[in-house]
């Protein structure tokens, strides 16, 4: 307990530092000087109390809750959300109580100013200043997930916890009194969080008195397994998928907003890609005559939004087109159908993929989404990959969460096998579940670093 306090506290003033400092920022961008002892009094006041009230939304958010020193993904949107509503609430006390300064422009530079601080803080200059200690750990779940999430945790020393037991669903059914085994192994090991699967029958029985000791007595962290994963690898594990996944966490639209202003992107990106196109298109279409004097443009068969399927317009890359295809370009190689040398250059810079912005203006496609199969490609994988055509419940994309993070290079930019493909699909419902203006902006920051680094500049984002 001395150390959560300290955690604790360490948040706490990070926290006021952050809402001072942002005060200060604010007046000095607003007033294009440093702030006057003056100003600052006449401020200080009505922010010292706005900073009071937004630290109470900040602990209803659960952000001093345990989980949030172990899970950082979703920290950002948690901190954007609180303090948009933090805002909304400044903007009515000052409108209630008359302070007698005028913050309209004030709050608005304070909110961004606070949120980016606030960030850096949380995510950044805490790790380096709170304890180096790594919590122990016990891990109760099955699977290659379970393994795989143990040994990225337990080799990377950028995690401040690490796994000392792993329980699958054998042991605990064949232990005799597994709860209190388990709470004895909990005690004598000074486990501070527990990581397991809440859903599995094992797990159920016991779950009353992890609930009292974990949400009631505060004597470890209760994580779940799924969640655990997911903002650690950054996609949605797919031993996880049963139908009471896609009606919690799958939704026709996000919001109305976000559906309008995520169209607008669409239009106005597509129509700029366009002219790109026509710029680029007459050296394009000689260094293609010059090679095999070929044709430009191809069209396939590809799945949309709902399954439904659409003509997809692209570059010609390789020798031969097949738009129906159901196999891979290594599974090809018996039919001679080999990427071009100019080919090779328009993939390598995704110049080949300029042509949808047909598709986009249409509406049949998004800047940002899953990128959709081959029909033919599509149809195999479905049958092999349970729940994989739930990928399509959204608009495909040109560039996605997918492709952004699996890394393809040189020829190899797409999935070539079943489990890339199986990797692909739980990196895309990442994105049918949590699909955003702020993953959108980031998706398209990490195709330009993508893009970038296919010509060897190398460039780093923050996780």
């Amino acid at each position: 307990m001395g150390e959560r306090r300290r955690e604790l506290l360490l948040l706490l003033a990070g926290d006021i530092v952050c809402f001072v400092l942002s005060l200060y920022l604010t007046l000095l961008i607003r007033y294009f000087s440093l702030p006057s002892k003056e100003l600052l009094l006449d401020h200080l006041g009505p922010f010292l109390i706005l900073s009071s009230i937004w630290l109470f939304i900040f602990y209803i958010a659960g952000l001093y809750d345990k989980h949030t020193v172990f899970l950082k993904g979703l920290l950002f949107s948690r901190i954007l959300n609180t303090q948009f509503v933090n805002i909304l609430i400044a903007a009515l006390l000052f409108l209630i109580v008359p302070f007698g300064i005028a913050p309209k422009t004030n709050l608005v530079i304070y909110l961004a100013i606070s949120i980016v601080l606030i960030t850096l803080w949380r995510l950044k200059i805490f790790n380096f200043l709170s304890p180096k200690h790594r919590h122990k750990a016990i891990l109760i779940a099955d699977g290659e997930e379970a393994i795989e999430l143990v040994d990225e945790v337990n080799n990377n020393e950028r995690y401040n916890y690490s796994f000392i037991r792993m329980i699958d669903r054998r042991t605990a059914e064949q232990t005799e009194d597994f709860e209190s085994k388990l709470l004895r192994l909990i005690d004598r090991e000074g486990v501070s969080i527990i990581v397991a699967d809440s859903k599995s029958e094992y797990m159920e029985r016991i779950m009353p008195t992890i609930f009292d000791l974990a949400f009631l007595k505060f004597e470890f962290t209760f994580l779940d397994f799924y969640k655990v994963y997911e903002d650690t690898f950054d996609r949605v594990p797919l031993s996880a998928l049963r139908y009471d996944w896609f009606i919690t966490h799958v939704s026709q639209s996000k919001s109305l907003a976000y559906d309008v202003l995520k169209r607008s992107f669409d239009i106005v990106g597509s129509i700029l890609i366009g002219v790109l196109l026509l710029i680029l298109l007459p050296f394009i279409a000689l260094a293609i005559y010059l090679e095999d004097k070929g044709k430009i443009f191809i069209t396939q068969k590809r799945i949309g939004k709902h399954n439904k399927p659409v003509i997809v317009y692209k570059i010609r890359t390789m020798t031969e087109s097949n738009p129906t295809s159901d196999t891979w370009i290594a599974e090809d190689a018996k039919q001679e159908n080999k990427v071009t040398k100019v080919g090779a250059v328009l993939r390598k810079a995704s110049i080949d993929e300029l042509p949808q912005c047909i598709n986009i203006l249409k509406g049949e496609m998004s800047l940002i989404g899953p990128r959709n199969d081959i029909q033919g490609l599509g149809h195999r994988l479905a049958e092999e990959i349970p729940y994989y055509n739930i990928r399509n419940f959204v608009k495909p994309g040109v560039t996605g969460w997918a492709q952004t993070h699996q890394h393809y290079m040189g020829d190899h930019i797409s999935p070539q096998s079943l489990e890339e493909s199986r990797v692909r699909l739980s990196y895309d419902l990442y994105y049918v579940k949590n699909r955003s203006v702020m993953l959108d902006i980031e998706i398209t920051l990490r195709t330009i670093k993508t893009l970038l680094s296919r010509f060897g500049i190398s460039i780093k984002l923050p996780r």
